[in-house]
């Protein structure tokens, strides 16, 4: 995520084909002489990757495929553990109070670093309990609103906010996405309802159905409503339109100026956890996101490959949590 410069879903027997595919590519290729040294003490059993939001949205998405192909690197079973609430904070907790045997990673999204500023008392540090590992990929986010809702871009959807002020809602699934719609709200002058939501999937079931006016999700999490007609895409939050969905246009083309924003999906451990282990899996979540299938997964849901080694990941950390706290303090973003 810079500046932050800044699905459809496969057929299903498709897919688990393709992964299949993958998994016995990855186990032939093997990790490096390297990795493999490092990894003469670890995994020694199954490796569990929670997920602090609920099933079907794109966290777990991504975090499901990325496990299919850790697996066979690994030579252990990869459980994604669904542990949704509180803005991602009760799976985080959990995360950062594991064993730090290399055994417990989280996915998180890009709130995971606006989480210590809106919510106090949070049950961990999360700058000192938990470290990083890589960040998987980098996404646009999307504005989607009912295919039932007269507005079919985002200047006439503006306009009807202005219309009937304080009528309308955005839906968010954590502090990221609320963030990115206060953003909006704020930089249009526009009085809405701001309505959490623990997953991308519940979120998306209300504003299919018009009791949320408009939901800020992932383009992975929308992708199948926008491809059968039930939401409209609004506008994207990145500089430049993505490939996935060339006709949006992004929100700067939309008139909101400034507008540049992206969403990381990134992975933690606990914070003592050994830096070859981290190292380690930081190489296998290499080698699986820069294959060319898990590559072609990820372009077709809007996201690119990332994972950096560790120590750059913990530099962009520090740089990403300054510029998304400013920003959250400029437009008083409020925790729920």
């Amino acid at each position: 995520m810079k500046k932050i410069k800044n699905s459809t879903i496969l057929n299903p027997q498709r897919q688990r084909l393709g992964w299949l595919a993958l998994g016995a590519a990855l186990t032939c290729a093997g990790l490096s002489a390297s990795a493999q040294a490092q990894l003469s003490d670890w995994p020694t059993k199954p490796v569990r990757i929670i997920v602090p939001y609920s099933p079907g949205g794109g966290t777990d998405i991504i975090s499901r495929r990325l496990a299919l192909g850790l697996g066979p690197l690994l030579k252990q079973n990869v459980i994604v553990d669904n542990k949704p609430g509180a803005n991602g904070i009760i799976g985080t907790d959990l995360a950062a109070k594991a064993e730090p045997d290399g055994h417990t990673y989280v996915m998180v999204v890009s709130t995971h670093l606006i989480n210590p500023l809106v919510i106090k008392n949070l049950p961990y540090d999360t700058f000192k309990d938990l470290i990083g590992v890589t960040v998987v990929a980098d996404s646009p986010l999307i504005f989607v609103t009912s295919s039932q809702f007269p507005a079919k871009t985002m200047a006439e959807f503006t306009k009807a906010m202005r219309a009937k002020p304080a009528t309308y809602s955005y839906g968010s699934s954590e502090n990221m996405t609320k963030l990115v719609g206060a953003m909006y709200a704020n930089s249009e002058k526009l009085d809405m309802v701001s309505v959490s939501y623990k997953g991308g999937a519940p979120l998306m079931t209300d504003v299919v159905s018009g009791v949320t006016t408009v939901g800020i999700t992932s383009i992975l999490t929308a992708r199948n409503f926008m491809d059968s007609g039930r939401l409209t895409p609004l506008a994207v939050t990145s500089s430049q339109r993505s490939a996935a969905v060339p006709n949006v246009p992004t929100m700067q083309e939309a008139g909101v100026k400034d507008f540049d924003i992206t969403q990381s999906y990134a992975m933690y451990a606990p914070s003592k956890t050994p830096k070859h282990i981290l190292n380690a899996m930081q190489k296998a979540v290499h080698q699986v996101a820069m294959s060319p299938d898990m590559k072609a997964a990820l372009a077709d849901q809007a996201a690119w490959p990332v994972a950096q080694p560790v120590d750059e990941f913990n530099e962009r950390i520090k740089k990403e949590a300054a510029f998304l706290q400013d920003l959250a303090k400029k437009i008083n973003l409020q925790g729920d």
